[in-house]
């Protein structure tokens, strides 16, 4: 299937809500009721919903405006189902290609405000093989015996609380789902993931804690991930980075389009007005 620059955007934003739906789903019992972990289909879009881990990475709505064009009382239903579920901090995606164009500054006028990192980068590619990517670290499918300790590298290395270690463990061996560790000889020093439904992909939770980063582990983890799914029939293969702050470096974005991945959406982040 090809896709033209708004099918491309729009289907980048669907296969992302898709894979958070299904990371929140597979959240163990006991988080979902510590945090308040919920996710919805409403008024076109996906809201992820976890109060108790207040970071806009988990509070956070995709998707509104692109089914059909959104309406003021769209807006009022998802700030109804934050407030209901007691997110105090929560972003607004929008996508460029969404409607109705006038929506960003609508939101404005309500209160929203441009996050400090603005805009996430959506990137999609296809079935071209990715780079060769050498490191001296190793990067592979993680065993089992590697999952607690690859998910608490991937904790450590994005800043999350620990418990989040076993909200990731469980998508080992979850339908649609693959781990990968990174390794030095004998230690985990990071990993990453894949989820595949039909022939979409998505990579996330890609990163390798401070002391093993710029040694090539990022990108030959990136590549990895991407032979997988197009081995596994994958055609378009999604994820996303924030989009730099003035002059600052973002390896992220570079090794995304050193694998092959193009910006299909420059996609604005709206965080809502305090209650």
């Amino acid at each position: 299937m090809n896709l033209d620059g708004q099918s491309a955007a729009v289907h980048a934003d669907s296969v992302e809500a898709a894979a958070y739906s299904d990371l929140f789903d597979a959240a163990p019992a006991s988080l979902k009721a510590r945090l308040g972990i919920d996710v919805q289909q409403h008024v076109g879009a996906t809201p992820l919903i976890a109060p108790g881990l207040p970071t806009p990475m988990f509070n956070r709505a995709i998707g509104l405006g692109l089914a059909a064009a959104a309406s003021d009382a769209d807006v009022d239903a998802l700030v109804q189902v934050y407030a209901k579920a007691g997110s105090a901090t929560w972003w607004l995606h929008w996508n460029p290609f969404a409607e109705p164009t006038t929506m960003p500054e609508l939101l404005q006028h309500r209160g929203f405000t441009l996050a400090s990192r603005r805009r996430w980068a959506k990137m999609l590619r296809g079935t071209q093989p990715p780079p060769t990517i050498h490191t001296d670290l190793n990067v592979v499918p993680a065993r089992d015996d590697d999952v607690a300790p690859v998910t608490s590298a991937i904790a450590q290395a994005f800043g999350m609380p620990p418990f989040m270690a076993d909200w990731l463990a469980a998508l080992h061996g979850r339908p649609r789902w693959r781990v990968y560790a990174v390794t030095d000889e004998q230690r985990v020093v990071g990993g990453g993931c894949l989820f595949v439904d039909g022939d979409n992909a998505w990579l996330g939770m890609g990163s390798v804690v401070e002391s093993h980063r710029r040694r090539g582990a990022q990108g030959a983890l990136m590549a990895l991930r991407i032979a997988d799914a197009i081995a596994a029939g994958c055609e378009h293969i999604v994820t996303e980075t924030g989009e730099a702050i003035a002059d600052e470096p973002n390896p992220s974005l570079a090794n995304m389009k050193r694998c092959g991945f193009a910006t299909v959406a420059s996609r604005f982040n709206f965080e809502a007005p305090k209650r």
